[in-house]
């Protein structure tokens, strides 16, 4: 008999605020006690700035090109990443 699969939580946004040297988080996390995990520190501002400098890259290359297409792309990607990872996880 198969074991049950766990569920892998998936990557969690959130902030925080640093404060006598430690990060505490704005909101509740849905962690278990003593759970490990990878956190990457981006201050907020550049941050934001980075992302709206690619953002705005993004549209201007993409501008001659209807949403509709770009989601249907993006969508059969994501649909043959999970059909590999499927394949994958089966036995030989």
């Amino acid at each position: 008999m198969a074991l049950p699969k766990q569920k892998v939580p998936a990557a969690e946004r959130f902030q925080v605020v640093f404060k006598k040297g430690v990060l505490r988080p704005l909101k509740p996390l849905r962690l278990r006690e003593n759970s490990r995990v990878t956190l990457a520190l981006f201050p907020e501002a550049k941050w934001r700035t980075d992302f709206e400098r690619l953002l705005r890259r993004m549209r201007t290359r993409t501008r001659a090109v209807a949403q509709k297409d770009i989601e249907a792309e993006v969508g059969q990607a994501r649909a043959e990443i999970k059909a590999k990872r499927r394949a994958a996880r089966r036995p030989a």
